[in-house]
């Protein structure tokens, strides 16, 4: 069940429901932080607060559970949450860092193998059109499949 940032409120399944004030309070700062981004419900079930996002693309996914809605929730909340805390992935951050060394460290060869490059990939074209030229097969098509070849 969806707990709505309002004291009380009717469901069809629960009938009435009245929040606790503290429950009261997280549900609001979450909406106010959030807004539809990010639900808490209540899973009769387990006995345990649901706190599930609404992604872009329409599907939910889970956040975390918790047994109580308190401040720690709250707390758990925003450090979970990557962008509020301009989250970088150390993957990346390596990935990017190695890019950057290996251009740096590549940069004065550039000039020296440049002309031996340009010279290598005109020879790799006919000679007289340049790298790259795209040459054509001629395959005769009277070939029989059969033929054994």
């Amino acid at each position: 069940m969806e707990l709505r940032a309002i004291k009380s409120f009717y469901t069809s399944r629960e009938g009435m429901v009245t929040l606790d004030d503290d429950v009261l309070s997280i549900v609001r700062q979450v909406r106010e932080l959030y807004g539809d981004k990010v639900k808490i419900c209540w899973e009769p079930t387990t006995e345990h607060y649901v706190f599930i996002e609404n992604s872009a693309d329409g599907a939910e996914r889970l956040i975390f559970t918790t047994p109580e809605l308190d401040g720690r929730a709250f707390e758990r909340l925003l450090a979970s949450d990557s962008h509020a805390r301009n989250y970088e992935d150390p993957y990346d951050a390596s990935e990017r860092e190695q890019d950057e060394l290996h251009a740096r460290r590549d940069e004065p060869y550039l000039d020296q193998i440049r002309g031996a490059g340009e010279e290598l990939a005109w020879s790799l074209g006919d000679g007289k059109h340049g790298p790259g030229y795209k040459q054509s097969i001629h395959v005769k098509r009277d070939l029989d499949a059969t033929s054994g070849l």
